[in-house]
């Protein structure tokens, strides 16, 4: 199974696949999927294609003929998106996986074959009584550059 683009570079180096991978373990951990569960995988798909229990979930398409500067334009409105729905109170989390589901998605949501689907957004509120995971970030030494300060 495919999807509509690659998820992440063939070769993905450090320090990206350092964070990736302390990222996924933080995340799955959390979720009680430990990393050397043999069941690994089809519990992470099982999380994921159900949309870790939120009820809604919203599908970004983009024009086929669309290039790097409009998905960057996709992912910032998105970003948006994300920020307004947590202004009213609900929780979204971004799922490009969606893509591998692109042919089911596309006929449920009557989608034309001209548009990519860009990804799903997860969304619902908050469920009460779950650990909030917040998982390790780069310093912002690593991944910004101040020029003339």
């Amino acid at each position: 199974m495919s999807g509509e683009y690659p998820m992440y570079p063939n070769k993905l180096n450090s320090p990206y696949l350092d964070r990736f991978s302390a990222a996924a373990a933080q995340r799955y951990e959390a979720l009680g999927i430990e990393r050397d569960d043999p069941d690994r995988p089809v519990k992470i798909a099982v999380l994921n294609s159900e949309a870790f229990g939120a009820p809604v979930v919203l599908f970004c398409y983009l024009d086929r003929t669309m290039g790097p500067g409009q998905w960057g334009d996709a992912g910032m409105y998105l970003q948006t998106v994300m920020l307004l729905l947590r202004a009213e109170g609900l929780h979204s989390c971004p799922q490009v996986m969606w893509t591998m589901y692109r042919e089911t998605v596309s006929r449920t949501v009557k989608a034309d074959d001209e548009l990519v689907l860009f990804c799903g957004i997860s969304v619902g509120f908050e469920r009460e009584g779950v650990p909030r995971l917040r998982t390790g970030r780069a310093d912002m030494t690593e991944t910004v550059s101040f020029i003339g300060v």
